[in-house]
């Protein structure tokens, strides 16, 4: 049976993947489809290899839909009551065939050209007010001081959330990885169910909000094409939920691995303008969105030299495909001025992710402004001793990895504000 290779064991860790170190493991010949332990005793294939992880993204034989994975899959992946699981889950992430396409459809006007030029020039606003808070203090912890709110703010303006609305979802812890595998009644399980229910009970209160006084506005149009559509609530809601977690949480975490990647390669630092020019390598090497959900093989089918029966499911490492040496010359290198090409970032195929130009947009505008607003950038502790997220490390337990730090403290020169510190308009 496949099991992981020592390089791709190694590069499971994300501190170690994404530091200097990494250029001295090589993973060729390694299987690029194994086996991995699960802690109920089961296992579950997961997919490494450039060429596998892309055959997967695409093949039909590969489905979304919990059920192909049978009653075992459905017990991992329903944290809450079925009415709250279905406004959280039932987006085009979960779905395949004509049911994808309708719910894609629904979601891409919101994400269109003219909604993004929109974007671009909030965004450079709001993150300018963001740094101004806290540029003449000399101390900030960036997720939650300017990343997470930056995004926050940017993408609930652009979708039409109203102010109070905005505040809501401010308040809610950011959203972590799901416990997928953790055993149920378990802390992690229940935290994860609590943050489903408030953020269900928020999307149904938006899309109550926005039937009472529809507007001009992205939410509006969507729940008017679902209407007529004949789209039910919970779609229509887990349309909602995902335009609005996809698109900022990736943001958050982009920045704090690009900061970690960047700290210990001091010599690509002295020149912030490289750094941005460099974004594409950069969201290549980080790889924000490490690992997808499930996918569940509905026919014998072959994957990277394994078969597969069906119902097996395979877990797709987004991030380690970005690392195969059959595809990128020295991968384990972060290399600014490389050519990236077919990397795996944003997934491909039919779930190439909706939102790439905005997360690429505030990627950019993120990076950009904290290079140059807070000069002597420098994190307040060591870097091994930063807190991560769930399932950056250790055995695969967590799904739907972003990868990223759940809080960034760091030190800079003290800078005044561009123009006077008003409060936000949410």
């Amino acid at each position: 049976m496949a099991t992981a290779g020592p390089g791709t064991s190694l590069l499971m860790d994300v501190r170690l993947r994404l530091s200097p170190a990494a250029e001295e493991v090589d993973t060729r010949g390694e299987p690029p489809v194994w086996r991995a332990p699960l802690p109920d005793g089961s296992r579950v294939w997961v997919a490494t290899g450039h060429d596998a992880v892309r055959s997967a993204l695409t093949a039909p034989s590969f489905r979304k839909p919990v059920v192909r994975g049978g009653e075992r899959w459905e017990r991992y992946l329903h944290f809450t009551d079925p009415r709250t699981t279905g406004s959280i889950v039932r987006s085009m992430l979960n779905a395949d065939g004509e049911d994808h396409r309708r719910l894609r459809a629904l979601a891409a006007p919101a994400l269109g050209p003219d909604r993004l030029r929109e974007a671009a020039a909030h965004a450079a606003r709001l993150a300018e007010h963001q740094l101004d808070l806290v540029s003449g203090h000399g101390r900030a912890d960036l997720v939650h001081d300017f990343a997470h709110p930056f995004a926050v703010r940017v993408v609930t303006e652009l979708y039409g959330y109203p102010p109070e609305f905005t505040r809501r979802v401010l308040r809610l812890p950011r959203w972590s990885p799901a416990p997928v595998f953790s055993a149920a009644g378990s802390p992690e399980r229940e935290r994860y169910g609590a943050e489903r229910e408030a953020m269900s009970a928020l999307l149904g209160d938006l899309v109550a909000a926005k039937r009472r006084a529809p507007g001009p506005d992205p939410i509006s149009e969507i729940i008017a094409r679902a209407d007529s559509a004949g789209l039910d609530h919970g779609q229509v809601t887990s349309t909602l939920f995902i335009l609005l977690v996809a698109a900022y949480e990736p943001v958050t975490d982009f920045l704090t691995t690009s900061l970690y990647c960047l700290w210990q390669r001091p010599e690509l630092l002295s020149d912030p303008g490289a750094a941005v020019a460099g974004l594409s390598e950069l969201l290549r090497y980080t790889s924000p969105l490490a690992v997808t959900m499930p996918r569940f093989a509905v026919e014998p089918t072959e994957l990277g030299g394994v078969e597969l029966a069906p119902g097996d499911a395979v877990v797709l490492h987004l991030a380690l495909a970005n690392r195969d040496p059959e595809r990128f010359r020295d991968p384990n290198r972060l290399d600014l001025t490389r050519r990236v090409d077919h990397d795996l970032a944003f997934a491909h195929g039919p779930h190439y992710c909706l939102g790439t130009r905005l997360a690429v947009l505030l990627c950019r505008t993120a990076l950009e402004a904290v290079l140059r607003r807070l000069p002597g950038l420098v994190p307040t502790q060591p870097l091994e001793n930063l807190s991560w997220q769930p399932g950056s490390f250790g055995p695969l337990s967590h799904l739907h990895v972003t990868a990223g730090l759940k809080e960034l403290p760091v030190a800079f020169e003290p800078q005044p504000p561009r123009r006077p510190a008003v409060e936000a308009a949410v």
